[in-house]
């Protein structure tokens, strides 16, 4: 029964990771940098919705809370992703502009736009 088992799944897990589509992060532009403080800044990621996905370094030492958007976009601790200092994130974003607000003190974000995971 056991090896059953292992057989059916050894033939799923491929099925079931091409399933999911997961490809690496690719670059589709260049890399920006949000100056983050306490109060909320945005900047231009990409001048279209042409990527999908986000690739974000919060080089500083403070969470940096995002949110997507237009150009009118702003960021709030309430209503933002939060962003740990010193990590790296993907998000999905097919917004030409990303806010961000640091928790305190301030914060350098390095944003690349892109798609995959």
């Amino acid at each position: 029964m056991k090896a059953a088992a292992l057989a059916a799944a050894a033939v799923l897990l491929p099925a079931i990771a091409l399933a999911q589509n997961v490809s690496a992060f690719a670059p589709g532009g260049p890399t920006v940098t949000l100056a983050a403080t306490a109060a909320s800044a945005r900047v231009q990621v990409q001048p279209s919705n042409n990527n999908k996905s986000i690739r974000v370094y919060n080089a500083g030492t403070v969470a940096v809370f995002m949110t997507c958007g237009d150009s009118a976009v702003t960021a709030s601790a309430a209503a933002g992703m939060p962003i740990a200092p010193g990590t790296v994130e993907i998000i999905g974003c097919a917004q030409p502009y990303v806010a961000g607000i640091a928790a305190s003190g301030t914060a350098s974000v390095y944003l690349t736009p892109g798609n995959g995971m």
